[in-house]
């Protein structure tokens, strides 16, 4: 599959690695902000993540500058581009396909004039805008489940958030293969919503690539309770493997390293 200059084989499931460069996101909030700031981000230490993940086994590294935990605040277009462009300047160097997580068409069409392979947008490229862009630059698009029809299925709730989004952006002229669905794990969902698109959906039965985010998810916490295993990196791991068998592509993680060697372990 095509991300922009690169193509990436799905011969196994891959890897999607994650710089957030903000103050607030749930696990990993201000790890990139130089030494006793709250604003200015260290460029020495998003190069340095950049390398690490590449070498640590990532195929993607996905970007983000706005936080969408819950209760995350939100941020106007220009300070969402003042924290991506430290990393945006960084970009051209690495061998990863770059993913911007971002959903304003705003930041969307200023990364595009960088070498960027998808775009991911937590909100299904709700924004006309957005899907023109997409759709002119015939850049690869990641779109996911965040609002629960909880008067149905989460199986069903899922497969038709699936068929209606391919449906409704093929139709705006999106190639089908731009597409990458991901459930949204953890986004508007119960417990046990989170543990039936672990272990019981079939990802396998769709033509599109699906993308899994199940880092650091406190949920995993409640499902493994009773597990060996030690903390939530080890607890994301072991889930994105289970995804992985069930038919998930991408698996998008903080401790690259981890899932690399267990992926490996495995072949």
């Amino acid at each position: 599959m095509l991300f922009g200059d690169k193509e990436l084989i799905f011969d196994k499931p891959l890897i999607m690695g994650v710089i957030n460069l903000t103050p607030d996101s749930f696990s990993d909030g201000g790890k990139f902000l130089k030494k006793n700031s709250k604003t200015i981000l260290d460029i020495d230490k998003i190069s340095f993540e950049l390398d690490q993940l590449e070498k640590d086994g990532a195929s993607f590294i996905d970007i983000g500058a706005e936080s969408t935990r819950p209760g995350h605040t939100k941020i106007s277009p220009e300070e969402e581009l003042d924290r991506l462009m430290p990393a945006l300047e960084l970009i051209s160097n690495s061998n990863c396909v770059i993913s911007i997580d971002s959903r304003k068409p705003e930041i969307i069409r200023e990364v595009l004039n960088y070498p960027i392979g998808l775009i991911n947008d937590v909100s299904s490229l709700d924004s006309i805008a957005s899907k023109e862009l997409i759709r002119d630059h015939n850049i690869p698009v990641c779109v996911m489940h965040n609002t629960r029809n909880k008067l149905i299925s989460i199986e069903d709730d899922i497969h038709n958030f699936f068929n209606k989004k391919i449906n409704e952006l093929t139709s705006f002229g999106i190639p089908k293969n731009n597409i990458i669905l991901d459930p949204g794990f953890g986004y508007d969902k119960s417990l046990e919503d989170n543990k039936k698109l672990l272990f019981e959906v079939d990802y396998s039965r769709y033509e599109n690539k699906l993308l899994i985010g199940l880092s650091r998810k406190r949920f995993l916490n409640k499902i493994f309770q009773k597990s060996e295993l030690k903390d939530l990196d080890e607890k994301s791991t072991f889930a994105s493997i289970i995804a992985s068998e069930r038919g998930a592509n991408i698996l998008r993680i903080h401790n690259v390293s981890m899932l690399s060697s267990k992926i490996n372990e495995s072949k």
